[in-house]
């Protein structure tokens, strides 16, 4: 009888085909939602944008994304981030790479 509901529930289109067969397994993000990876490094504040949105650090290698040490621009999420930051600041830090810009989620001395 449970089979016969889920098949009817299939059909009805308030379950997917798939997971009335009894395939559960989703390797694909559901309903449009993307999930970033966050990419964890340390580097040093080389400066600060006055409006706190950017931040140019000089970051060590970040080998799972096959970069060298190198100075870069990043945004930040959250502006309060960077308000007790100064240049030659050490920071670790996780950031998202999203539509092109590497964004700064989180961050401590």
């Amino acid at each position: 009888m449970r089979y016969i509901s889920v098949i009817l529930m299939a059909m009805l289109g308030t379950i997917s085909p798939a997971m009335a067969m009894g395939d559960e397994h989703h390797d694909h993000p559901q309903n449009g939602v993307v999930i970033e990876k966050t990419v964890r490094v340390s580097g040093t504040v080389k400066s600060i944008a006055q409006n706190h949105e950017t931040l140019r650090i000089f970051h060590d290698p970040i080998p799972e994304l096959k970069w060298p040490a190198m100075n870069m621009e990043f945004e930040v999420i959250d502006h309060e981030l960077t308000h007790s930051l100064a240049v030659g600041d050490r920071v670790n830090f996780e950031f998202i790479q999203k539509e092109g810009k590497n964004i700064i989620v989180k961050m401590a001395k």
